[in-house]
């Protein structure tokens, strides 16, 4: 039975309205009446009435004042005015409202009847409607997500995509948390218990919960800096939430902190890589990318250096470099003989995980010989530091390849881009990192990781490198002054050159010549 309240000033006409028609025998029941609008307001709250019946001219509060809080006090209600010849006036006011109709006194029962009818069944189409969007949109939560993870290559426009999910982040900087749980039936309503504690711990900052998958739910961060503690902080408090207050074991992951907005994908990507390795590091509780990747035990000053060298050289991209210091850090725990079986699976974990991500960034096919799942399947069997090498080296191997790959495909990247421009403006004094980003059409943090993660190599160091040689091959010509040089290869200051000059080839610009 849909429910219909009458709201009437007149005591005679509502008594008429409610008991002269055949509410049941059409479907409906009056759940209540109101001689004003302040008590049919308290009424409708209490209802949730499909629609009401209400004159416009009322005392305390008109039908016209009352509707303006039915929005928000029962959003989906349908009202139909009721007016007299004299009141026609108010009409128009009541269509501003959004009202559903409005009819003259006398009212026709009948008439009436059809327009409640018609009423409820637009409340029908509303209900069913929104319904299918709010049952829709945790499939389109996990079909954004799933393409974040399937197409990690492809370029997505986040911004986009976001809004289309009616989310918006700004900034400056962002992150992902990813929480693992147990799905019980309808399971625990993340999003509603856990939006508020975020709210909290970010000091207003925008940030979305959202459906990952049927068990994980994937909060994407806003941040004020990019060591904000806010991270970590919601993570420890969401496990302890959690666990107080709903008994419900989870896992918490995170990944590092981004300053663009379509890198948030690099710190869910990081998260879901971390979550990967709860069975390993534990479940029922945070784990950080960091702790996965950067994080090891310490066997001596020699090991551990030689552990902090491979994962820099693995965050700088250079995979040759990495496979000479997997060789040294092979010799050295041969040499130590103090690290356990249980200490090579750690750390061939942890440096598994971090290669594997490189390889994966790189591979545009998504057809590589690895997947996460048989790699740790194979570092948990492995019996011996050699299998551990073998394994680490097949993964290198495979990052080597994609790059390679890669490079061969897009030849000419953002920082060929660079280079070429530095070669032909080599001599400009203004040529600086923002300059050469600008010129590109990058931004500058963009650049400078690129430069680091394509050739091994900073920005500046290529820059002195370019000025140093071409200075030398015009000292040699012998046919210009020292300042000419400096001049010639973007420098003002021919003290200045001077000095870079004999910090790069260890002979002062005069000692070079004569040389």
């Amino acid at each position: 039975m849909h429910k219909v309240i009458v709201v009437e000033d007149d005591r005679i006409i509502r008594r008429g309205l409610c008991q002269a028609i055949p509410w049941e025998e059409n479907g409906f029941i009056v759940a209540a009446e109101a001689a004003d609008g302040a008590v049919a307001l308290d009424l409708i709250k209490k209802e949730q009435p499909q629609v009401v019946v209400s004159d416009i001219n009322m005392p305390f509060m008109s039908g016209l004042e009352m509707a303006k809080y039915v929005k928000e006090v029962s959003p989906d209600t349908k009202i139909i005015f009721l007016t007299g010849y004299e009141d026609f006036k108010y009409a128009q006011e009541a269509i501003k409202l959004k009202a559903f109709d409005y009819l003259l006194k006398p009212v026709n029962g009948e008439q009436l009847l059809e327009k409640v009818k018609e009423a409820a069944e637009e409340w029908q189409k509303s209900v069913r409607k929104e319904k299918q969007i709010n049952e829709s949109i945790p499939l389109l939560q996990q079909a954004f997500f799933q393409k974040l993870n399937r197409d990690r290559e492809q370029q997505i426009d986040i911004e986009t995509e976001l809004a289309d999910l009616g989310v918006q982040l700004t900034g400056p900087y962002y992150s992902a948390i990813l929480v693992q749980y147990v799905k019980e039936g309808d399971g625990l309503d993340f999003k509603e218990q856990v939006i508020p504690i975020i709210e909290s711990l970010i000091g207003g900052m925008d940030s979305a919960a959202m459906e990952a998958s049927p068990d994980r739910l994937a909060i994407l961060l806003s941040l004020d800096r990019n060591d904000d503690p806010a991270k970590g902080r919601l993570a420890q408090e969401l496990l302890e939430f959690v666990h107080q207050k709903v008994g419900q074991s989870v896992t918490i992951s995170y990944g590092r902190t981004y300053a663009n907005l379509f890198e948030i994908r690099n710190a869910f990507l990081e998260s879901c890589l971390a979550m990967d390795l709860r069975h390993i590091m534990g479940t029922g509780r945070v784990i950080s990318f960091e702790d996965t990747v950067s994080e090891t035990e310490q066997h001596g000053n020699n090991l551990a250096d030689l552990e902090i060298k491979i994962e820099n050289q693995i965050k700088l991209g250079m995979p040759e470099k990495v496979k000479n210091a997997l060789e040294q850090l092979h010799a050295a725990i041969l040499e130590s003989r103090t690290v356990s079986l249980p200490d090579l699976q750690v750390l061939a974990l942890k440096l598994g995980a971090m290669l594997f991500f490189e390889s994966e960034k790189w591979n545009e096919e998504q057809t590589g010989s690895f997947n996460s799942s048989e790699m740790y399947h194979d570092i948990m069997k492995m019996q011996t530091l050699t299998e551990m090498i073998e394994i680490l080296n097949r993964i290198i191997q495979q990052w080597s390849h994609t790059m390679k790959k890669r490079k061969e495909k897009n030849h000419f990247s953002h920082v060929d881009q660079a280079i070429k421009y530095m070669k032909e403006h080599y001599y400009d004094q203004g040529l600086t990192l923002q300059k050469l980003a600008d010129v590109i059409h990058v931004s500058t943090p963009y650049l400078s990781n690129l430069f680091k993660l394509e050739k091994g190599f900073n920005f500046g160091d290529y820059l002195l490198e370019l000025r140093m040689k071409k200075a030398m091959d015009l000292l040699r010509e012998g046919k210009l002054k020292t300042s000419e040089v400096s001049e010639q290869v973007g420098y003002s200051n021919p003290q200045y050159f001077s000095i870079c000059f004999k910090k790069y080839t260890g002979y002062t610009p005069a000692e070079y010549r004569k040389g």
